[in-house]
């Protein structure tokens, strides 16, 4: 399944120091190029650890994304990691939400996606009549 208004960024090692500043950037370029997105998803399962630069990093895209009225959740966050994350403020800050899976988050945010959709078509009757 896609949908034009959510993404998601797997991530493939742990987050340190040394990728931080690498994913920082790399979320803000799939955000300026997507603009339609509301839903930033990042994919946690294969990071076993994150460092201090790293939650800072995401606390960083957290604040950009909000900005940019993006959303952004995280999916598969292992125990260590999502201890790391609760030691830190950036739970409270996030502008999403954490899911236990990756499925859970598409069919979530899939579900919400459509709601705002139909309730959009509500607003505008031409729309919902595809004249516009």
């Amino acid at each position: 399944l896609t949908d034009p208004h959510i993404v998601t960024i797997r991530i493939d090692e742990s987050l340190t120091y040394l990728n931080a500043r690498w994913l920082e950037e790399f979320v803000l370029e799939q955000v300026a190029e997507h603009p339609q997105i509301n839903h930033l998803i990042l994919m946690c399962s294969a990071v076993n650890a994150i460092d201090a630069s790293a939650l800072e990093s995401i606390e960083a895209i957290n604040h950009r994304l909000l900005d940019a009225g993006v959303k952004l959740h995280l999916s598969e966050v292992k125990g260590p990691v999502m201890d790391a994350l609760e030691r830190s403020h950036l739970l409270g800050a996030l502008g999403g939400t954490v899911f236990l899976s990756q499925n859970d988050a598409f069919s979530a945010l899939l579900s919400r996606a459509d709601m705002v959709d139909r309730a959009d078509a509500e607003r505008d009757p031409w729309m919902a009549r595809g004249l516009i």
